[in-house]
């Protein structure tokens, strides 16, 4: 009896290992709003410079006492990792009364970013929640002080991935199964245009 469950157990396993099925396309989820904010050198970034590129975005802020850190090194590991000249990355901040370009641009180097490929984008603060909100539809909470005189601002711990049609393709978690499924994703989107 033991061995026909084997043999059949075998059996199985045997045709799912030689089923190759293809992965279903990633979804395109909606359209990213136009904006316009300010990066860590004081220029302006458009979304129309990033029309054309695959990006990565995630809101942040640089004071930030708990997930932000993490992102921002899980960001950079994946900036080191994936190094496509068209793949960009851009962390946005939900502070921007406090992460003025000079702060940022202090951020980015802490976190050894390649200002060429990864921006830090702040602005006037309607302006930073306008993109954050309507273009990537993300929530954002208050500021809420602690007794410790630190502060948290609410927001999601996931990178959102934007094609080149500035189209939203994905929200990934930042543990290993989703930053492995973001990087499966970035490949496939850099396919379809090649």
């Amino acid at each position: 009896m033991a061995a026909r469950t084997a043999i059949a157990l075998a059996a199985l396993l045997g045709g799912l290992a030689g089923c190759d099925e293809p992965e279903p396309p990633i979804p395109e989820m909606m359209p990213i709003a136009d904006f316009t904010l300010v990066d860590q050198s004081g220029a302006e970034l458009s979304s129309r410079a990033l029309r054309g590129k695959v990006w990565i975005a995630d809101v942040m802020f640089t004071s930030c006492p708990e997930i932000c850190p993490l992102m921002s090194t899980q960001m950079a590991n994946l900036h080191r990792r994936v190094t496509h000249p068209e793949v960009r990355f851009v962390s946005v901040t939900v502070d921007p009364a406090v992460d003025t370009p000079e702060v940022l641009r202090a951020y980015a180097e802490r976190y050894g970013a390649d200002t060429s490929r990864w921006s830090f984008l702040s602005g006037q603060p309607d302006d930073v929640q306008r993109v954050i909100q309507r273009s990537f539809r993300l929530p954002t909470g208050e500021r809420l002080e602690r007794d410790d005189g630190s502060y948290d601002i609410l927001h999601t711990a996931r990178f959102l991935l934007i094609d080149r049609r500035m189209t939203l393709r994905g929200l990934y978690e930042t543990d290993r199964a989703g930053l492995d499924r973001l990087e499966r994703d970035i490949a496939r989107l850099l396919e379809e245009a090649e």
